[in-house]
Order: C-alpha cells, then structure tokens, then sequence
C-alpha cells in the first residue's frame, strides 16, 4: 500500500497522512494515533528515501563513535553498543534511521558531525563523552541541531542529557565500603577532562567529608586509560608506599584490571588483603580474575531514553529533558570486611 491509498482509506489528504507519520504537532494526537494503527495494520512503510527528496530533510538520527582515547580498546566499547542497541530498539519502531560514523581522532570527530551536519543534513543527533568544556555543544547549537547527550559538561548547560548518576554511584560505593569499616579508601580515576570522571572526583571528596575521612592525596591518582602499563604502575607503587590503604575504587573497568595485576604482583589477596570495586561491564563482569564487586547501572536504557527525550514524543519542543540512572551493587566477593 502507497501513501495515496492509505489516505484514501483513512479519508485524509495526503499531507496530512504524512505530517501524522512523521509526528508533527499540527496535527491532532487523536489523528496521529489513528493514521499509525492503520499504517500499521496495511503494512504501511514510508520510503525514507522519498521523503529526503520530498522535504530536503533527512528522518536520521546520526551518532558519531570515538574509536580513540576512552575507546581505544575494542573491549571498551561494549557500553557503547550496549547504548546503542537501546537506541536502536527505540528507532525501529519509529522505523528512523540510525547512522553511525567512526572517528579516530578529536579532529576526526568534529569533522564527522559536520558531515552529518553539512553533507548530509541530518537534524537529529546523539553524542557522548562529554568534556567538561565540549566544543562539540556548540557547534551543534551553532547549526541548530537537534540533539541530546550522553552526559554532561561542568557549567551544566542547558540542552537535553541522559547520564548515570555519578555522584549518587560514587556515594553508594564509598558507603558501601564505610559500612564494611574501611577508613583508608584509595581511588583511581581517569583525566578530569571528562565530565563523569569530575564529578566523580568531586563526590569522592564529598562523601569522605561527610563521614568524617580525612582526604589523603597520596590515596588518590588519575591516569589516562590508554596507558595500563601506567596505571599498573601507579597503583603498585601507590599500595607499596601506603601499607593503609585496605580498598580501591577504580573509576574504569580498565583500572580495576591493573589494579588486580598490582595486587598480584605485590601477593595482596583481593577480598581478604585488599579489596576493590568498580563500575561494571564486560571486563570485570566476564573477564576478570576474580570476579570484581561493581555497580551496575543500566546503559541499554540510556540509549532508549535518549532516543524517547531525541524524538519529543509528548511534544514539548522547547522543552529541556534530562535522566538520571541508578546504580546498585553487584556482590562478586572482591570486597572484604575489616
């Protein structure tokens, strides 16, 4: 069934069948409700094709994906995909069109938005890694794009973002570890020139606060995740100048990986010498041994909401969204109590 018929059957014109499908806000929820249960029931599926031709505008969402710096690793991109498939679910029953450029390089990356941009007038996008200050933020307002983040910048701009709850994480973890009576907690972070690795940072020193910890600069150190030789090091040298420290929180999957090779080569037992705890993922979750105690949080989701906040389903355009996920705590026996 083509578009002309199906107007025909709703007894619609053919303008208003195809605004009703791409959700425009001129016309009535009742209409555009109506339209989609007999798309649906005809097997009705526009031609995105024709529609670019039609408009001059393209019914994409585009996503650029770093393959550098916090992803160098193939390893890590797995909350990448993760995040991605929830969006994917979501674009599919919007039958929307995803597309995906990969970047090699910061210069990289900020020319693939202005590809999506420029050449390929896509109006819909979805970034992530948000920096404290993001160039990236501006160039999208600049060319007044719709957007939505995987995060947030340090001056907390206004623009729509899904993000894991990094302060409330880190203070389920250092709580976690109190009410196990741990009072020398190291951490190790990545470059505060990430957005989540700053607040984290700030919350760490926070919660310490809070319960009355002193904050021992000697417990705390941030490396760069592309170096884990470098992180090996700086965690061995870090437990053999500071015999205290009784746990580690590690910022990243690939910290809490060097953090065990320390730990094995200065014959420290995690879960009864040491102990450490991470944020989950496929690393720690399936690879690591031993299993490391995380907080999960879910990514899958986060990709789902980007897309539902993207898309305006309930037609607030002007409307600034935000979500904020939860963690919890998964026992995998790396966290003794002292």
């Amino acid at each position: 069934m083509n578009i002309k018929q199906l107007a025909k059957k709703l007894g619609l014109s053919i303008t208003t069948v195809s605004r009703a499908l791409g959700g425009y806000s001129d016309v009535s929820n009742k209409t555009r409700e109506r339209v989609k249960k007999f798309a649906n029931k005809y097997q009705y599926s526009p031609n995105p094709y024709a529609s670019i031709l039609a408009s001059g505008r393209t019914k994409t969402v585009g996503y650029v994906l770093p393959i550098y710096g916090l992803n160098t690793s193939t390893l890590n991109q797995a909350n990448f995909f993760q995040f991605i498939s929830g969006m994917s679910d979501e674009l599919l029953s919007e039958s929307i069109q995803l597309q995906i450029l990969l970047a090699k390089s910061e210069k990289e990356e900020i020319e693939s938005y202005k590809k999506l941009i420029l050449e390929q007038k896509i109006e819909n996008i979805v970034l992530q890694n948000i920096k404290t200050k993001d160039k990236r933020i501006d160039l999208l307002n600049k060319h007044k794009v719709n957007y939505v983040a995987w995060g947030k910048t340090k001056s907390n701009d206004k623009f729509s973002w899904v993000d894991l709850d990094n302060a409330g994480a880190i203070e389920v973890i250092v709580n976690y570890l109190i009410k196990k009576n741990h009072k020398h907690i190291s951490y190790i972070n990545i470059s505060e020139k990430y957005n989540f690795a700053r607040e984290r940072k700030s919350s760490f020193l926070k919660v310490l606060k809070k319960n009355k910890i002193k904050f021992n600069k000697n417990y705390y150190s941030s490396v760069k995740l592309e170096e884990p030789e470098k992180s090996f090091e700086i965690i061995k040298q870090m437990l053999q100048k500071n015999k205290k420290i009784s746990s580690i929180i590690c910022s990243t999957e690939f910290s809490a990986l060097s953090a065990i090779k320390a730990c094995n080569y200065l014959n420290l037992k995690i879960g009864k010498d040491i102990s450490i705890i991470t944020f989950d993922g496929p690393l720690v979750r399936d690879l690591s041994t031993p299993p490391i105690t995380a907080v999960s949080f879910p990514v899958k989701e986060l990709g789902k909401r980007a897309i539902d906040i993207l898309l305006n389903r309930n037609k607030n355009t002007n409307k600034i969204q935000n979500y904020l996920a939860k963690v919890e705590v998964i026992e995998r026996g790396s966290v003794h109590s002292c």
